[in-house]
């Protein structure tokens, strides 16, 4: 056997060792999850990956200037789900993706992985997914409105049944506030090994160690870098918010339900 052959055994016998269980971290956006793929991938160093929005969204940017950025968009979330099988395929061990629920993923690799992911009360969400990408004017998700006009927006419909248009596996052009969406979704999440909550982190610590066998300290990473807009202490403007987020919370308490 050679040297590389040696070296290749032995660190096969250190991944057993180290992370028993391989897993699949699905990141939603604005749900701590910075924090928790890096608390994640420390655990793995031997054999683990990311699939990262900003990077996907450039090559799809860079491949076609012509395109429109709502095209790039959705060619990047594909780039995204074909990145994440690769490095299934592979063989890695743990794969912390920005991707939508893969239902080809799930299918072909549930029985070797956990999958497990991480959510937050859907108004806080929103807003905190406004927030960071308000005035972000060369990021891929940048939205240039002010809050008010934000909220008038298909972007903000969007960000509002953002849980169902994540796990509900549809296509991207499919009504994500309608019940079939929402019952998909349900059903989806239903499917991971551990969801957790970001303001239960000690319980979601303690999931990941007891169903994925790894130790995990999870810190806070990835902040907004505003203050919450004023217009939040309206009450008009928060009934508004929260008829927008109608899809998402119906979602969010069937994950309460089911998963505390």
């Amino acid at each position: 056997m050679s040297l590389i052959d040696t070296a290749r055994a032995a660190i096969r016998q250190a991944r057993g060792r180290l992370h028993p269980n391989r897993m699949v971290f699905h990141h939603v956006p604005k749900c701590g999850g910075t924090s928790v793929g890096r608390a994640i991938r420390k655990r793995f160093l031997l054999s683990q990956a990311t699939v990262l929005a900003e990077a996907t969204y450039r090559t799809e940017a860079l491949l076609d200037s012509a395109a429109d950025p709502l095209t790039v968009l959705r060619r990047a979330e594909a780039l995204r789900e074909r990145i994440f099988l690769y490095h299934m395929a592979a063989g890695v061990d743990c794969v912390s993706a920005h991707v939508r629920f893969s239902d080809t993923g799930h299918a072909a690799y549930h029985d070797v992985a956990k999958f497990v992911t991480i959510l937050r009360d859907p108004v806080g969400r929103f807003i905190s997914h406004y927030r960071w990408s308000h005035g972000r004017a060369h990021g891929h998700a940048h939205i240039a409105a002010d809050f008010d006009s934000f909220l008038d927006s298909a972007e903000a419909r969007h960000l509002g049944a953002f849980y169902v248009y994540f796990f509900s596996g549809l296509d991207p052009s499919a009504d994500m506030t309608s019940q079939d969406a929402l019952d998909r979704a349900k059903a989806n999440l239903d499917k991971f090994d551990v969801v957790g909550f970001l303001d239960r982190l000690p319980a979601f610590e303690a999931a990941i160690r007891e169903t994925v066998g790894v130790r995990v300290r999870i810190g806070h990473h990835n902040k907004a870098r505003t203050e919450a807009p004023p217009a939040l202490h309206d009450a008009a403007t928060q009934a508004k918010i929260e008829a927008l987020t109608a899809p998402d919370r119906a979602f969010f308490a069937h994950a309460l339900d089911t998963r505390r």
